[in-house]
């Protein structure tokens, strides 16, 4: 089954032109909960998780532009 919260972000993600930002006591974990999910659905394809390099409490839902696609 899976994680609804944790879907609702990657469609949200995919929503914006760029990505977002999500605040979280343990970004490297919500990480590693992401990946999987990832893996599941192509969908998901383009989304990176980046742990910010500015702020601890970050992580970065990024959005790769497909090929021809512009950022």
């Amino acid at each position: 089954m899976l994680n609804t919260p944790l879907i609702s972000l990657l469609y949200e993600a995919l929503d914006t032109p760029l990505g977002l930002v999500v605040e979280t006591p343990d970004p490297e974990r919500l990480r590693q909960k992401l990946y999987p999910l990832r893996k599941q659905d192509p969908l998901f394809e383009p989304l990176s998780f980046i742990l910010s390099p500015l702020n601890p409490t970050n992580l970065w839902i990024l959005k790769r532009p497909l090929n021809g696609e512009e950022p």
